[in-house]
């Protein structure tokens, strides 16, 4: 839900298209690099779940922290720090599914991700809901995102 609106957000604080770049690059980078980081550490520890669940709440956080943003530095920091959730997560995640399905991984990620893509677009149709219908600020659509995030990690 939050990467429709990012740009936009990140510009109505006044960032500029160079700052909007730098935000996403960095975001990607950061993220990257920790999935060889935290995937090595979680191989050596065997405490996958610790580094899912981990990653899922480092994310839900800055994702709150996101909502409370008054300038585009403050996205810069806490949308990348919300990165470093899903660096922490995805490589143990992702050993997790190849685990859980031996014989058939290739369905187990075809599924996750069927899951994931699906989640992406009717997030992004719910924003274009609450932004456009109901005249949500990114602020507040931001929240709603967090709250989503924070919920699902119940059972």
């Amino acid at each position: 839900m939050i990467m429709p609106i990012l740009p936009m957000f990140i510009t109505a604080l006044g960032g500029t298209g160079v700052v909007v770049g730098l935000i996403g690059g960095l975001r990607d980078s950061l993220s990257s690099i920790l999935k060889v980081v935290f995937g090595y550490w979680s191989d050596k520890t065997g405490k996958r779940k610790v580094f899912v669940s981990s990653g899922y709440i480092v994310s839900a956080v800055f994702k709150f922290m996101l909502s409370l943003s008054m300038t585009w530095q403050h996205v810069l920091a806490f949308a990348s720090l919300e990165r470093i959730g899903k660096g922490l997560r995805t490589a143990p995640r992702d050993a997790i599914i190849a685990d859980a399905m031996p014989k058939q991984r290739g369905r187990g990620f075809g599924i996750h991700r069927l899951l994931d893509t699906s989640g992406a677009i009717i997030g992004s149709i719910l924003v274009f809901i609450l932004f456009w219908s109901l005249g949500f600020d990114f602020k507040t659509i931001i929240l709603v995102a967090a709250v989503f995030s924070l919920v699902s990690l119940f059972p």
